[in-house]
This record gives structure tokens, sequence and C-alpha cells, in this order.
């Protein structure tokens, strides 16, 4: 009797295990091209405003900025800017736009409430990128071909600093507590590290091959730099 409730018991034990479903694992939907949208000629860079309602695209071809409403996707009248518009920021406060134009060596100044350029800041040869600082006080502009970045205040549009920095200078980014900008320069594959407070560059980083891009993580703990001939990215830790 005691062995036959045993093997009973086991058996019972041995089915229950064998029925139990295995946990499902979530499922997580495939990103997916939802939507595809007509901008101006050779589209170049977009950026999104603070709210998130806005997206400005530079069209390099055109000369014209874009600005798309996120919630539907429409498409205003294009904004005319200078030659060859290569990117665009917002300002934190959401209230400007710069567009830095290459083949005019001018920055572009938008008023996102109007969409009306309301003034044009002579920069220096072909810039390339433009960047905020956190606070919005400063705008840092990359020059390619002189090799330099323009700093314009905001509040005023003046340019009041040129800083040298290393050779084709492509992108510009602003560690997210405003004490550093990190320049990645393409020909020499170096980044320039600059102290904002005094407008100097104080270290310079060795990269991959071309670096084209730079950005920091949003915690400011490490910096990502796009080496296009590299295909790579350098990983730089702060």
């Amino acid at each position: 009797m005691t062995m036959t409730f045993r093997r009973t018991a086991l058996s019972l034990a041995a089915a229950t295990f064998l029925t139990v479903a295995p946990l499902s694992s979530p499922v997580f939907a495939a990103p997916a091209v939802v939507d595809t949208i007509t901008v101006g000629y050779g589209p170049s860079s977009v950026a999104f405003s603070p709210n998130g309602k806005k997206a400005y695209v530079a069209n390099a071809d055109a000369d014209t900025v874009s600005v798309i409403t996120v919630a539907t996707g429409w498409v205003a009248d294009p904004i005319t800017v200078g030659d060859t518009p290569q990117s665009v920021a917002f300002s934190p406060n959401g209230k400007k736009a710069y567009v830095a134009n290459a083949d005019a060596d001018t920055v572009s100044v938008i008023t996102v409430a109007t969409g009306d350029v309301v003034d044009t800041i002579p920069v220096g040869n072909s810039p390339r990128s433009v960047a905020f600082s956190p606070n919005g006080t400063k705008a840092y502009v990359a020059n390619s071909n002189d090799s330099t970045v323009s700093v314009i205040t905001v509040a005023t549009g003046d340019v009041v600093d040129t800083i040298p920095v290393g050779e084709n200078p492509y992108s510009v980014a602003f560690s997210p507590n405003g004490k550093k900008a990190y320049v990645a320069n393409a020909f020499d594959d170096t980044v320039s590290v600059i102290t904002v407070a005094t407008g100097e560059e104080t270290d310079t980083i060795d990269v991959g091959d071309y670096p084209s891009s730079v950005a920091f993580s949003p915690n400011g703990k490490k910096a990502y730099v796009a080496n296009y001939f590299g295909f790579t990215v350098s990983v730089i830790k702060n």
C-alpha cells in the first residue's frame, strides 16, 4: 500500500510538472516606417523642438528649412534661409532655431512662433554644425574650412569669440552640465575639448578616421564620436 501511494504521488507530480505552460517572453513591436514625408531638396539635418511639437529639416540643395507638425506630419511652407543649410538646432526654451548655412558663412535665426528669419549672423568659413549651451545663453558654430568655432551670445546675436580647434571641424556638442564642448575635427581625426567658461581648447583626443559627429549621453559620463571612414564609433569616458 505504501509503495503504491508513493508511485501514484510521484506520477501526479511528474504529470503536474509536464503540464505547466512555459512563461511567455514579452512581445515587442518591431520598428517600422509608418510614414514618408516630402520636404525640400537635399535634406541634410533634422531637429525636434524641445516640446516635441515641431521638427525642422535643413534642405541643403533648396536653401530652405521645412517645418513639420509632428502630430499630423503636415509640412508648412518652407522657410528660406542661407545657401546650403547643413544643420539646425533649437534653443533650450524652444523660442529660436539656428541654421548653419555652409556656403553663405552665416547662421540664420528663426523665431519659432512665427517661422520668420529675424537675423542673419556672419560666422566663419563653411559652418557645418550649430549647438546651444544647455542654459541657452551661447551657441557654438563649427566652421569647417577655417578650423574654428564661432561663439554667439544668443541674447544679442553677436559673435563674441572665435576659438581655434582641429582641422575641418564638422560637429559640436555641449556636455549636459554646460562646462565642456566637444568638437569633431574630420581631417585630423581628433576631438577638441573646449572649456566653456574660458573659451579655450584645453585638450585634444585622438579618435577614429574622419570623425563627423559627436554626442553626449544624457548623464554626461560618455561621448560617442562617429568616424565616417573608420566605420566605427569612438567612446570617450568623461
